[in-house]
């Protein structure tokens, strides 16, 4: 089905009589149909097993933790296993890149190892498990992240929060992948 366009009065474009609502029954324009993947809870596509790390840990633990697992975000718990910062590689490559650049012969140059504390982003972008999937893409593009915490409130402390599981593009992609297997086969 070819379409084309006429210009309105106003000198933009508008679709042919009956053309966009066929277009939008069309497969060619949403080849996954009718999806209703927007709606889906994040809690159904977010990984529920979190590698966790402390405040107090070294970042040299922190790197050698990420590369050995493969991943690129650490949320950061306290003692009490509520949320209070993340660190991920680009912190952990900034914080190279100014350590590397500090001379140990001068005579002001202090022995030092840098802590997951003083490197990781504290005001940390998170997502509730009830969010749907439509709310998580809006909240990671609008925050230019590729993955997030999925946290839980303590009921007497809202601003406490428990990691419950993490979230990444990843996820949704794999969500988007199997619809598309499913389809075709």
């Amino acid at each position: 089905m070819g379409l084309t366009f006429s210009p309105d009065w106003a000198g933009g474009l508008r679709w042919p009589h009956n053309a966009r609502r066929a277009a939008v029954r069309s497969r060619w324009l949403h080849p996954l149909g009718r999806s209703k993947m927007h709606r889906i809870p994040v809690s159904q596509i977010m990984q529920s097993s979190v590698v966790t790390i402390h405040p107090e840990a070294v970042v040299a633990d922190a790197t050698q933790l990420m590369e050995e697992l493969h991943i690129r975000r650490l949320p950061v718990v306290d003692a009490d296993d509520c949320l209070v910062g993340i660190v991920t590689e680009t912190d952990i490559r900034e914080a190279e890149a100014v350590t590397s650049t500090i001379n140990p012969y001068d005579p002001g140059a202090e022995p030092g190892w840098l802590t997951v504390a003083d490197v990781m982003t504290r005001d940390v972008v998170t997502i509730e498990a009830t969010a749907t999937v439509g709310e998580l893409a809006a909240k990671l593009m609008q925050h230019k992240v590729g993955g997030l915490p999925v946290v839980e409130a303590e009921v007497d402390d809202m601003q406490r929060r428990h990691v419950v599981g993490i979230v990444s593009e990843t996820d949704i992609f794999r969500m988007i992948a199997a619809a598309w297997r499913e389809q075709a086969a």
